[in-house]
């Protein structure tokens, strides 16, 4: 899986943003540690961000850190600080079940909107701009960056499937990962045959430097431009701005979101999912 924190960059250290999972639940922090101070907060970011960064407030984090929300550049964002006072935490901070305690706060805090459920991000795809592969079997819907690895192994591996008519991909493309991933998206939404213009970039699909084959359209049309934003907005609405990023029906009829792979094998994936379209699931 691919994803591009919206989050602080300082230096050496990405914290907090959309760099991690998310908790559905978050409970406050019980304050069981002295905070590390608002001013010792701000004087180790003078120091690292050369005055860039203002820490507006301090507030208990897990193990011991001192949780900060931070304005760098007009972006705002949570970091972590050592009891010390004398390091900030490289990466997101993880619980034992993976969820990241920075987007968890960042949340909490009001600085990203909680996620959409599943089950309402899939009635929002209906009016994306998207195209769908395949014309049998259980439909699923991809968000997949031109640029990412991944999205790319996802294709390759979903071909034999589609072609077999047992399993259907509607794609919703996003430009995130790197400068060119905007353009190259806008050259496939844009294109007379966005699936012939998706073939072309996975064909020519440079692994060495995760690099999409098709030129990028630097001239696209405003439309085309506002639609690959607005399919980026949709997938950040998902609770991270990650690649693939995949919605689909359980067995049970209910829609399911993951970032990353499923899981096995795709064909596996494919015989034990329901259909999703129109932005509900059907049998």
């Amino acid at each position: 899986m691919q994803k591009k924190s919206i989050a602080l960059a300082i230096g050496l250290f990405v914290v907090g943003g959309l760099s991690g999972m998310v908790l559905e639940h978050f409970r406050p922090i019980v304050r069981a540690h002295a905070e590390v101070s608002l001013g010792t907060a701000q004087k180790l970011f003078d120091a690292v961000t050369h005055g860039r960064a203002k820490a507006d407030k301090v507030f208990s984090g897990p193990g011991g850190l001192t949780g900060v929300e931070v304005d760098f550049d007009g972006h705002k964002t949570v970091a972590f600080i050592t009891a010390d006072g004398k390091y900030l935490v490289a990466g997101p901070v993880l619980n034992a079940q993976g969820n990241d305690q920075g987007h968890a706060a960042m949340i909490r805090l009001g600085l990203v909107p909680k996620p959409m459920s599943a089950s309402a991000l899939a009635k929002e795809t209906v009016h994306a701009d998207s195209f769908v592969l395949g014309t049998g079997g259980p439909e699923i819907t991809a968000f997949v960056d031109p640029n990412c690895i991944f999205c790319h192994k996802f294709y390759e591996r979903a071909q034999p499937l589609i072609a077999a008519g047992k399993l259907r991909i509607r794609y919703l493309v996003v430009g995130f990962l790197k400068p060119s991933s905007e353009a190259k998206a806008a050259a496939i939404l844009g294109a007379p045959n966005p699936a012939a213009a998706m073939a072309e970039n996975e064909k020519g699909f440079v692994e060495a430097t995760e690099e999409g084959g098709i030129q990028p359209d630097e001239h696209a049309s405003a439309a085309t431009i506002s639609a690959v934003r607005d399919n980026t907005r949709l997938l950040s609405e998902s609770g991270e701005i990650a690649t693939p990023t995949l919605i689909y029906c359980d067995q049970k009829g209910a829609p399911r979101l993951i970032h990353g792979l499923p899981k096995g094998s795709l064909k596996d994936f494919a015989g034990h999912i329901g259909n999703l379209q129109n932005g509900v699931c059907r049998k």
